[in-house]
C-alpha cells in the first residue's frame, strides 16, 4: 500500500510544455513592456522638446510687440510722451524705469528723455539734480507748476525753502535753457523764485512764459535777467502780473504777450514815452502781439498815425482794461500791418473806442486789408458808419461780435445791412446773445436763406440759461450749420461748458438744462437730489 502512494505522487507533476509556453508569454510581455517604456521614454523627450520650443516662442512674442522695436523707434515714442504729459504730474521717465530691465537701461542712457524737467512740489532735490546729470549736455525745457488747490502752500517757510532746493539748480544750468515755463504761483511766491536766476548772465533760452496766478496785478517788477544781453536767442515771451519798464528792452521776437494792470499813476507816467515803441520797432520778424492791461501801463499812447511798421505781423490781441483816452486802441492807429490776419479786440467796459478811421492809413488804404479772423466785444455801436468800418476789412471770414457789435453790423443802412459787406464771410459766433440780439439775427439769415446765400456755421458763446439755448438752437438749425465749440450755459453764478465729457452736479430744479444739453448730445443723465454731492455724467 505504501509504494503504491508514493508512485502516484511521482507521476503528479505539471507537463513541461505548459512551463514552456508561461515562460515564452512572460518573456513577450517584458519585451513588450521595455518596447512601451523606450516609446514612453522618448514621447516624453519629445513633449519636453516641444513645451519648451513653446515657451520660447510665447516669451518672444507675448503681447507686447513695443519690445521688438529697435531702440531709437522705442525712444522716439517716449519722447513724444514725455512733450505731451501733464505738467502738474510726475515726470514719466521715473514711472518708465520700473517697466523692465530693457527700458531702464534704454532710458537712463538717452539724454533726451531726461531734458523735459517738468518739476512740481512733489519732485526732490535728487529728482532735479538727476534730470540735470542724465540729460548732459541736451537743451532743456523747464516747466514748474504748484499742485492744485495748493497755490498758497508756497507762502509758508518750509515749503519755501524746499522751491528753493529745486530752483538754485536749474540757475546753475542756465547756459542750457531751451525754454521756461512758470506759471500758477502767488505774486510774492514768484518773485521769491525768480530772484534765484538773478545771477545769471547767459542763457541760450528762446522761450519764456511767466504768469502768476494773478496775472493782472502788474505788482511784480521786471526780471533784470529778461534783457537782450542775457537772453540774445530769445523769441517768445510771455509775462503776466509783471510791471512794464519804461522801456521795454528791444528783444527780436517773434511773439511778445504782457499782461498787466497796473493802475499806479503819478504826474510823470503820462509824459514818458510809449514804453513798446523800441521793441515793436525792433522785432521785425514779430508775429504776434498781444496785449492786457490799462492804457497807463504801457505810458503814453497818443501815437501818431502810421507811426510803427510791422510787416511780418500776423496775430493782433489787444484787451484793454479801462476806460481811459487814449488807450490800446492808440495801437491800432499807429499799426501798419499788411499781413495781419487775426485781429481780437476785446475790452472789459462796454466802450465806443473803435471807429471807422482807426482802420485807414494817411493814404485813406484800409491797415489792415487781409484780416480773415476778427473778433470785437464791447468796442463799438450804431453812432458811426458800420459800412466804412466793415469795408476796411473786406476780407474776414470768421467773425466773433458782442451784443452791439450784432446790433451795429445787422441794422439796416438804406438798402442793405453793413455786414453784407463781407463777401467771404463762412462763420459768426454770438458772444453772451440775449433774445434781441437773437431776433436780429434770426432775421437777417432769413434774408440769407431767401437770396439762396451760402449757409454760415453759428455758433454761440456764453448763453445765459439753458432754455435760451434750447430755443436758439432749434430755431437756427432752419437757417444756419450750428456749431457747439466750447459753448457754455450760465446758471446761477456758474458757467457748465456743453461737451461730451461734461461732469455737473444736477438737481430736479435744473430741468431745463437737463433737457437742453440732452437734446443736442443724446445722452442718458441722472438727476440728483439738491444736497447729492455724486457728480452726473452726461
Amino acid at each position: 500500500m505504501m509504494h503504491t502512494r508514493k508512485s502516484v505522487v511521482r507521476t503528479a507533476r505539471p507537463p513541461t510544455d505548459g512551463v514552456d509556453k508561461l515562460r515564452s508569454e512572460l518573456a513577450r510581455l517584458k519585451e513588450k513592456e521595455t518596447a512601451l517604456l523606450q516609446e514612453l521614454r522618448e514621447i516624453r523627450a519629445a513633449a519636453e522638446q516641444v513645451q519648451v520650443e513653446l515657451d520660447s516662442l510665447i516669451q518672444n512674442s507675448a503681447g507686447a510687440l513695443i519690445q521688438r522695436l529697435p531702440n531709437e523707434i522705442l525712444v522716439t515714442i517716449l519722447e513724444h510722451a514725455t512733450s505731451y504729459h501733464c505738467s502738474t504730474c510726475v515726470d514719466p521717465c521715473w514711472k518708465w524705469l520700473g517697466v523692465c530691465r530693457r527700458w531702464r537701461n534704454v532710458i537712463t542712457h538717452t539724454a533726451s528723455l531726461w531734458s523735459h524737467v517738468n518739476i512740481t512740489p512733489r519732485w526732490t532735490q535728487m529728482m532735479v539734480k538727476r534730470h540735470l546729470t542724465q540729460s548732459r549736455e541736451t537743451p532743456l525745457d523747464i516747466t514748474i507748476r504748484p499742485l492744485l488747490m495748493r497755490e498758497r502752500w508756497f507762502g509758508m517757510v518750509g515749503p519755501r525753502r524746499h522751491l528753493l532746493s529745486l530752483i538754485v539748480p536749474l540757475a546753475e544750468h542756465a547756459r542750457r535753457w531751451r525754454s521756461l515755463d512758470i506759471r500758477g504761483f502767488p505774486p510774492s511766491t514768484l518773485q521769491f523764485m525768480l530772484a534765484q536766476f538773478d545771477s545769471i548772465t547767459y542763457s541760450p533760452v528762446e522761450s519764456i512764459h511767466i504768469r502768476s496766478d494773478e496775472y493782472d496785478t502788474g505788482a511784480l517788477p521786471w526780471p533784470n535777467w529778461i534783457s537782450p544781453d542775457t537772453c540774445p536767442g530769445l523769441n517768445y515771451l510771455h509775462l503776466g502780473a509783471f510791471r512794464i519798464p519804461d522801456v521795454v528792452p528791444p528783444f527780436q521776437l517773434t511773439s511778445l504777450a504782457l499782461i498787466t494792470d497796473n493802475t499806479e499813476w503819478s504826474p510823470s507816467v503820462p509824459t514818458l514815452p510809449f514804453a513798446l515803441r523800441g521793441i515793436l520797432q525792433e522785432s521785425v520778424k514779430l508775429t504776434c502781439l498781444t496785449l492786457y492791461g490799462t492804457g497807463r501801463s504801457f505810458r503814453d499812447l497818443s501815437l501818431a498815425l502810421d507811426s510803427i511798421y510791422m510787416p511780418t505781423l500776423h496775430t493782433l490781441n489787444l484787451y484793454p482794461r479801462d476806460i481811459e483816452m487814449p488807450g490800446l486802441e492808440g495801437i491800432l492807429m499807429a499799426l501798419v500791418a499788411p499781413g495781419l490776419r487775426h485781429l481780437n479786440y476785446v475790452p472789459r467796459w462796454p466802450t465806443d473806442t473803435l471807429t471807422p478811421p482807426m482802420f485807414y492809413g494817411v493814404d485813406g488804404a484800409p491797415s489792415f486789408p487781409r484780416v480773415t479772423d476778427l473778433r470785437i466785444r464791447n468796442a463799438v455801436n450804431g453812432r458811426h458808419d458800420m459800412t466804412s468800418l466793415i469795408t476796411a476789412l473786406p476780407m474776414v471770414q470768421n467773425v466773433a461780435l458782442g451784443g452791439a457789435e450784432i446790433t451795429a453790423f445787422l441794422a439796416h443802412s438804406g438798402s442793405h445791412r453793413p455786414v453784407d459787406c463781407w463777401r467771404e464771410l463762412e462763420s459768426v459766433t454770438v458772444i453772451e446773445p440775449e433774445t434781441s440780439i437773437m431776433e436780429d439775427l434770426f432775421r437777417w439769415l432769413t434774408e440769407r436763406s431767401c437770396k439762396n446765400k451760402t449757409m454760415l456755421r453759428v455758433s454761440l458763446e456764453e448763453l445765459a440759461n439753458s432754455s435760451e439755448f434750447l430755443e436758439f438752437h432749434e430755431r437756427l438749425m432752419r437757417y444756419a450749420i450750428v456749431e457747439l465749440k466750447h459753448p457754455q450755459i450760465k446758471i446761477g453764478r456758474t458757467n457748465f461748458p456743453i461737451s461730451p465729457s461734461l461732469r455737473a452736479k444736477l438737481s430736479k430744479y435744473t430741468p431745463g438744462m437737463v433737457n437742453a444739453i440732452g437734446s443736442i448730445l443724446r445722452e442718458e443723465y441722472t438727476l440728483c437730489e439738491p444736497d447729492d454731492e455724486s457728480a452726473t455724467s452726461l
